[in-house]
């Protein structure tokens, strides 16, 4: 008895294991969740295709803390910047201390620099910040205090002094007061200045000033378009008592293993471009998802009260695998993404814990590790990759060399580890892609909202289609064109010229009637007053409708909303909330200019006019199910004619039914938009007023309850 009941123990344990197993997909896949599921002292998250804050897994996990008493040698005291050599030594600046700390990759101490001198004898620091160290060995330390770039070598003896340059440039003569430094593999050296917004500071091997690198451009915002009319009409002295709009000065500078330069600024007006990648000429060439598009890095920008919260990126490093690390003093968190701006990874924030910051000042990597200063803690902390950061990141680089059949393997296991993982689904739409699996490759670019992959993919599996069934097709087509020809030729009575213009039309018939003939359409109906009140509603009703339709079925490729999140209120508010404004307002304003339309009849004909549009729109949303990214025009072209043809039956009706003039309907319609914008201005003050006195009798009530 008790061996049966092993027995089956063993297989209900068998069974249960495939089960998981037949779950996660293999063997390595559940030991790789398994070995992830550690635990980090801060809220783990990502955003999904839509720029919505989601939970996500982990990329990294700190695993240690690295302080001056590690290293035997005291405490740290403000350190205020460090740096990772091509020898994977990692170089500190105890600036408190006035000292450099020297230690392997795997935190060993190798020395301390606190001696600095040159021929003359001791030279002090006075407020050192930025440290670099080039291919030589050579040491670059920012002195704030001393406003100069020291260049020394590993015993602390000077070799160079970079000092303010003395040059013609007016940008230059401002104070020179270092605090990043970097030099690139020419030996040019690239310094940047607190209070400059011309760039980098541009020095050669010997000191010499050859200009300024990299420089933001100003921000093109209305209030600089409305400046720049007030100025050209103003007085000089007018003028000058304008705000200057300059460029935001660079916050951090690194150099990567490319040879290109990278910084990091902080561009409050638009909260776009605060990463570059800057070549040769200065130009950022770092563009996401297409050239030309830039991004907004960091947190989604967002009101904490009445404060927009942004971020605030402090310092910049680049792996020698090209991920780009930047670190946010708001928030205390590290960004990383790759080489095409998608973002990876979040890791860190505020606290006291391991992994959280209380004054994080710089960033830089050892391999795929991730090292973050912290200058108030005193102390480095150490970030591994997870397994699922290990994936992504080869995955990432062989992704990034178009080596997307190599990559599959890696991207499926990420996206069984976290499904929302954009670039996993990205990354398997390319190899399905490649594979000729149009229809999965599809799913998965749908699921990153990857719309111009999808549309190579959907173009591909139409002209799969096509090609099989081309005969079909055709024959098909030509076959119903026939049977439509003979059918109206069999039932098509003659009817005489004289019959046409004597002909009644039927009340149900005059909305297609007016839309065919909007000139005389209208004029008759006005004439013959036949129109609908429950037709014109029915109307009204199918343009609502409509616009749900073409909102949830548009195809993916040229809808821009998420179709499984729909405000129906907010939509109907939208359409026939508008349209009984519109009638209400040019109600209003024709009856004051003496028109002859009673509200009725504006609510008939301008629900007439509106059959156009429907059914341009509803063509529209049929064709974007078969039209790919490069047909847009056709989609765009009937909408526009959906638009003009409102317009048109729009005119002729409101002439129509006040019996106006031309020009009098042109002036009464502008007036009628007007009075749409009014209306909706007063409706929102009495819901804010309204809202307003809610709260204050709330508020009383409870200050009687709590003095009772």
């Amino acid at each position: 008895m008790k061996l049966k009941r092993r027995v089956y123990a063993k297989l209900i344990t068998v069974f249960l294991v495939g089960l998981i197993f037949q779950w996660f997909g293999n063997m390595s896949v559940y030991a790789y969740i398994i070995e992830d599921m550690r635990e980090v002292p801060y809220y783990q998250y990502n955003y999904d295709v839509y720029l919505h804050e989601i939970p996500s897994a982990a990329g990294y996990f700190p695993s240690r803390w690295v302080r001056g008493e590690d290293l035997g040698v005291g405490a740290f005291k403000n350190p205020s910047d460090m740096y990772v050599d091509s020898k994977k030594n990692v170089y500190i600046m105890d600036s408190g201390n006035k000292r450099i700390v020297i230690c392997d990759k795997n935190f060993k101490l190798i020395k301390v620099i606190d001696k600095f001198f040159d021929n003359n004898g001791d030279i002090q620091l006075v407020e050192p910040e930025g440290i670099f160290v080039d291919k030589d060995g050579f040491i670059y330390i920012c002195d704030k205090g001393a406003k100069v770039v020291l260049v020394v070598n590993q015993d602390g003896k000077l070799v160079k002094t970079i000092e303010k340059p003395i040059t013609d440039l007016k940008a230059a003569k401002k104070d020179f007061v270092p605090f990043k430094v970097v030099v690139d593999n020419a030996g040019v050296i690239y310094v940047l200045s607190l209070g400059s917004f011309e760039g980098a500071y541009m020095f050669d091997q010997d000191g010499n000033f050859l200009g300024f690198y990299g420089s933001n451009k100003v921000v093109v915002t209305w209030q600089l378009l409305v400046d720049r009319i007030w100025k050209s009409i103003l007085t000089k002295e007018q003028k000058s008592s304008m705000v200057r709009y300059l460029p935001t000065e660079c916050t951090s500078i690194d150099i990567g293993k490319d040879g290109f330069i990278y910084t990091t600024s902080n561009l409050t007006d638009i909260s776009e471009g605060e990463i570059r990648k800057l070549n040769y000429l200065g130009e950022n060439i770092l563009w996401y998802k297409k050239k030309g598009q830039t991004r907004d890095y960091g947190d989604i920008p967002k009101y904490s009260g009445k404060e927009l919260e942004d971020t605030y990126f402090i310092d910049i490093d680049v792996t020698n695998d090209g991920f780009i690390n930047a670190l946010d003093y708001e928030r205390g968190r590290v960004f990383q993404y790759d080489q095409n701006a998608n973002l990876l990874f979040i890791c860190g924030g505020k606290g006291d814990q391991i992994g959280t910051f209380r004054d994080p000042v710089a960033v830089d990597s050892i391999g795929n590790a991730l090292l973050v200063l912290d200058k108030l803690k005193g102390a480095i902390t150490v970030f591994e990759e997870t397994k699922l950061g290990s994936l992504v990141h080869k995955a990432t680089i062989l992704y990034n060399e178009g080596k997307y059949d190599e990559a599959r393997d890696l991207w499926r296991q990420v996206h069984k580890m976290d499904f929302n993982f954009a670039l996993a689904q990205v990354g398997l739409g390319k190899a399905l892609l490649r594979m000729n699996r149009y229809s999965d490759a599809m799913y998965y670019f749908r699921l990153a909202n990857d719309k111009e992959d999808y549309s190579e993919a959907k173009e591909n599996l139409r002209n799969e289609f096509l090609k099989r069934n081309f005969g079909v097709l055709a024959t098909t087509l030509i076959v119903m064109i026939i049977a439509l020809y003979i059918i109206i030729k069999r039932f098509k009575k003659p009817v005489s010229a004289q019959e046409i213009y004597t002909k009644k039309i039927n009340k149900y018939k005059y909305p297609i009637h007016t839309m065919l003939h909007p000139f005389r359409g209208f004029e008759e109906l006005k004439e013959e007053r036949k129109g609908s009140v429950g037709l014109a509603i029915l109307i009204v009703f199918l343009f609502f409708i409509t616009m749900v339709i073409n909102r949830q079925y548009t195809g993916f490729i040229f809808n821009p909303y998420r179709q499984d999140k729909i405000n129906i209120i907010s939509l109907f508010s939208s359409t026939v909330g508008i349209f009984f404004f519109w009638v209400l307002s040019n109600w209003m304003v024709t009856t004051l200019m003496e028109g002859e339309g009673k509200f009725v009849e504006v609510w008939i004909f301008s629900a007439y006019s509106l059959v156009p549009y429907i059914i341009c729109t509803l063509l529209a949303v049929i064709m974007s199910q078969f039209l790919i990214a490069e047909e847009a025009m056709f989609i765009n072209f009937v909408r526009m004619i959906g638009v003009l043809w409102l317009i048109v039956c729009l005119f002729n009706a409101m002439k129509a039914a006040h019996q106006f003039s031309a020009g009098k309907t042109v002036g009464t319609m502008v007036l009628s938009v007007i009075g749409v914008g009014i209306i909706l201005f007063i409706l929102v003050l009495m819901l804010t007023l309204f809202g307003q006195l809610i709260d204050f009798i709330s508020n009383i009530y409870s200050e009687i309850l709590l003095r009772i």
